[in-house]
């Protein structure tokens, strides 16, 4: 019986390790087969890491990206859209032609490169105020009483602190207003928008030269190579000094002092609320005695603050007159060389009117400083072109920035004391 048994095992265990072979190896082959398929797939997935690298194809992920921003901002509304939420010293218009201005306004009355572009003075131009790209804020003036803040604000859209005046005119709490603009628009050439009073354009080029922080201009030609009839015969007719129009007295510049002590050596005609003499804004005699009588006019800033360069001075050089500057500004940054008398360039007031005898009384000096009409002329242009311009940057959609101190920004701009002693 034991006999029987071990061979009864003995053929059990024959059996269980035919059946099991097919069993295991089953097993086996689908592991390894397990195994094959996963490093296909890290290898397939190693190739496409590899394929989409930047180190292999910038190209094509650039090429992929453009396509795809195409399309997205296909999807955007083509139009911007710009509220004036305060009035322009009462002008409610900002001076432009109408409350409400189209792109065919922008195109045609502003001549924007970029006009696709709607601007209204209307609080309920569109449904909802979170919906406009940008708001403009006259820093110049409060807010209004009953329109102080939006209550609500989307995050796409851009604050604008929007000023032509010195710092010293600003009517709003800056240091509560942090973190609260995102663009500036002003007069300083380190503004997002820059707003000056006037450009100086190339007149072969048509280009913009000034302001800018580094114009390139030509050289003033040698003295008595270049002649001007008009200032040539003009220049027998000016029997006058210097004239100055001001309606500010008394300023942080204390610019009224400068004038006061040129007078001790020159003839200093001050017409307006500040001097003896009077001349009506709206009266062209007034303007024409400037090319008829007088041989200067001083364009005298009433505050020294960075790039602060206002209308006296452009309105001077339509004139025939050469203009006597005084302020912030580094005047090279906004007209061409011998164009212009810096009073700052001087130590003294003795000798600022020493130069000022020097070049009235000799006729060929006194033209040079009108060679620069030869090659360039002066031109406006509204700062609404470049803000609409710049709501229509890509880049602008991607990238999010606020002022956190444009307190410090703007009024350590400006100064108290200048070089010339008087």
């Amino acid at each position: 019986m034991a006999i029987a048994d071990d061979r009864s095992n003995w053929l059990l265990a024959g059996w269980l390790a035919v059946h099991r072979w097919p069993l295991t190896m089953r097993f086996q082959t689908r592991r390894t087969l397990a195994l094959v398929l996963l490093c296909l797939f890290l290898f397939g997935a190693l190739i496409y890491k590899i394929n989409n690298s930047p180190l292999v194809n910038q190209n094509g992920i650039l090429r992929e990206y453009l396509v795809e921003s195409q399309v997205s901002v296909g999807t955007r509304p083509g139009t911007r859209t710009i509220l004036l939420w305060s009035s322009f010293f009462g002008n409610r218009r900002w001076s432009l032609p109408s409350d409400t201005l189209g792109p065919q306004q922008f195109r045609d009355d502003l001549n924007c490169p970029v006009y696709q572009c709607e601007l209204s003075n209307r609080h309920d131009f569109l449904p909802s105020l979170e919906l406009y790209d940008a708001i403009v804020y006259h820093v110049a003036q409060p807010f209004p009483l009953l329109l102080p803040l939006p209550t609500r604000r989307s995050p796409h859209q851009a604050y604008v602190f929007a000023l032509m005046e010195p710092p010293g005119e600003t009517k709003h709490q800056l240091n509560d207003e942090q973190h609260f603009y995102n663009l500036t628009m002003t007069y300083r050439l380190d503004s997002d928008i820059v707003w000056p009073y006037a450009h100086v354009v190339d007149n072969l080029t048509g280009a913009r030269v000034a302001p800018s922080r580094f114009p390139y201009w030509r050289e003033p030609p040698a003295l008595g190579s270049w002649n001007d009839s008009t200032v040539a015969r003009l220049w027998h007719t000016k029997t006058k000094m210097a004239a100055w129009f001001v309606s500010h007295c008394k300023t942080l510049s204390e610019r009224e002092k400068l004038a006061a002590a040129l007078q001790q050596h020159i003839q200093v005609d001050i017409y307006g609320q500040c001097g003896p003499l009077n001349c009506a804004r709206d009266d062209p005699h007034c303007n024409e005695m400037l090319d008829t009588d007088y041989l200067f006019y001083l364009a005298f800033e009433n505050s020294l603050c960075t790039d602060y360069v206002t209308e006296k001075l452009y309105d001077a050089l339509q004139r025939h007159i050469v203009p006597v500057v005084f302020g912030g500004a580094n005047y090279s940054r906004f007209l061409p060389p011998h164009s212009y008398i810096d009073a700052n360039r001087f130590d003294s007031i003795e000798q600022l009117a020493q130069h000022l005898r020097f070049v009235a009384a000799d006729q060929q000096e006194y033209i040079s400083y009108f060679w620069w009409r030869q090659h360039y002329r002066l031109e406006t242009s509204s700062p609404f072109c470049e803000l609409c311009a710049r709501l229509h940057q890509s880049s602008w959609t991607h990238k999010t920035q606020s002022y956190n101190n444009i307190e410090s920004w703007w009024y350590n701009g400006c100064r108290l004391t200048s070089h010339i002693r008087f």
